[in-house]
């Protein structure tokens, strides 16, 4: 009797220890052990994209099995589930269309195989975040199946027209027509159809002119521009000054719109009347850059005359030279010919040195005649300074374990000349992720000077396994940097699972021995 019921005893221990250990090892391959053969495995590179109307998108999705009992290879039918109405999911292998593939037992010398999952987004799809299920089910067994939660956010596109011309300012005599011409770009990724109006002076008249003669819009595709006559006629008896002129292209729902400003020097014509003059006699410069002034040359006799230009005085440093247009790569010229009453507009072109200052720098000009007549022209450009303010992180990629923290430093830089406060990061990050910066404020940033800012952004312990994108950026008092992504993927926090289980598995083999020895002595 007392043999029997240490039987019962022993076999009761070894079941329990039996137990133990399977539960130890359904926690360290994270099986269910209704499960047992569930052995397929999955991810994708990217599981968030941002696409427009219209476009295709690919994720690529890497697959393994790596179990060969109760079978060797497992063949998965694909799909994709939970997509919008209209979108057409298209599965590819090696470049070829496939609704299924086969996978033999994982083998470490052969590189798993990835599916391309191509979604055709509908041209007129609104925009929004859309999420959606890959699915990949085992034919020959039921507990091999792999689910993926993939997601597009949709946006709207992009939709923008630009006005524009080589000279906004002209010059034109009492009774005489301004004539501009200028070139409406589309640069958005919509055709667009522009409505052209003006605003003008009191009295004013204006037509817009196109191939097919007068216009008032213009049909412009993606990509594409034309180029649009503009004259502007003054009132009789308008007085001698410079007026404003605003041209404005607007598509009838006004979300593409530009607006170009024009400027037209009325004159006299008189003796009075400069050889040399400028609209522009003082300009303002943000940043160090090169200044460019445009200089009107007149030849107010009936005879053709070549006019020769130099320079008087200029700052120390700077170099000025006369351009045709206003571009550091237009042609240079020191003269140039005039016929009786014609005119002519050229660019002074005013470079700064490398260690220029903010202040106020003036430059003498002068124009003489082949006859030996000359005037002088004086300018000046005035540096308010520019704010501009760089970012770089250490890396763009981090990997963490949910519940843990990533380091990441980013190098702020002073790009621009003027002194900059308040430096800090501006994150953008899940609303349940903690994130930390060290210094949080930077004071004062100086021209040229760079500093480090440590970023520590902690995942929750809950946080879904898969890549998520961090928006990064620098903010200061007066300019921002472009915003840079920061890639972290997350894994599942399976490091107790291990210790949990090899722990389990310790403990039971320790109970069986006990077991054994303590009945082992007794027979």
């Amino acid at each position: 009797m007392n043999s029997k019921g240490e039987r019962c005893s022993r076999l009761g221990v070894t079941k329990v220890s039996a137990i133990v250990l399977i539960f130890a090892l359904s926690a360290i391959i994270q099986i269910n052990p209704q499960r047992a053969y569930g052995l397929t495995n999955g991810r994708a590179s990217v599981t968030g994209v941002v696409a427009k109307p219209g476009q295709n998108v690919t994720f690529e999705i890497l697959l393994n099995y790596t179990a060969s009992q109760p079978v060797s290879s497992i063949t998965y039918s694909l799909e994709a589930q939970g997509l919008p109405e209209g979108w057409i999911p298209r599965f590819y292998y090696g470049g070829q269309e496939i609704t299924s593939l086969t996978i033999a037992n994982f083998n470490p010398s052969v590189p798993p195989p990835i599916v391309d999952l191509k979604i055709e987004i509908p041209k007129n799809e609104t925009p929004g975040h859309y999420s959606f299920t890959f699915l990949a089910m085992g034919k020959e067994l039921q507990t091999e199946d792999l689910l993926l939660g993939l997601t597009i956010d949709v946006e709207a596109l992009r939709r923008e027209i630009k006005l524009s011309t080589e000279f906004p300012d002209v010059t034109v005599e009492l009774g005489g027509t301004a004539k501009f011409t200028i070139v409406l770009d589309n640069i958005g990724e919509t055709d667009e159809l522009a409505n052209l109006t003006a605003e003008l002076p009191e009295g004013w008249g204006l037509t817009f002119t196109g191939k097919p003669g007068g216009i008032f819009g213009v049909a412009v595709p993606q990509g594409q521009s034309t180029i649009i006559d503009v004259e502007a006629k003054p009132p009789e008896g308008v007085a001698p000054g410079v007026y404003d002129i605003k041209i404005r292209a607007k598509s009838a729902d006004q979300v593409a719109n530009s607006m170009l400003q024009l400027k037209v020097a009325v004159i006299k014509v008189g003796i009075a009347e400069r050889t040399i003059s400028t609209l522009y006699p003082e300009i303002d410069v943000e940043g160090v850059i090169n200044v460019f002034f445009p200089i009107t040359i007149r030849n107010l006799g009936t005879s053709s005359l070549t006019y020769r230009l130099s320079q008087l005085s200029v700052p120390p440093g700077w170099i000025v030279s006369f351009r045709t247009t206003p571009d550091t790569t237009a042609s240079s010229v020191s003269s140039i010919y005039l016929v009786g009453g014609d005119s002519a507009i050229l660019y002074l072109e005013a470079e700064p040195p490398a260690t220029v200052t903010i202040g106020t720098y003036a430059f003498t000009i002068r124009v003489t005649s082949e006859e030996g007549s000359s005037q002088d022209l004086t300018v000046t450009a005035k540096l308010i300074g520019s704010y501009e303010v760089t970012m770089e992180l250490d890396s763009l990629y981090r990997q963490i374990r949910a519940g843990e923290t990533s380091t990441t430093m980013a190098r702020v830089t002073n790009t621009g000349a003027s002194k900059l406060m308040n430096v800090s990061l501006e994150v953008s990050a899940p609303s349940d992720w903690e994130v930390t910066k060290t210094p949080n404020y930077i004071d004062t940033l100086n021209p040229g000077d760079f500093t480090t800012i440590t970023l520590f952004l902690k995942a929750p312990s809950t946080a879904d396994i898969g890549d998520y994108l961090i928006g990064v950026r620098t903010t200061s008092d007066r300019a921002k940097s472009t915003q840079i992504l920061l890639r972290v993927n997350v894994q599942s926090p399976s490091l107790s699972l291990w210790i949990i289980g090899i722990a389990s598995i310790a403990i039971a083999v320790i109970a069986v021995v006990l077991v054994y020895l303590k009945f082992g002595r007794k027979r």
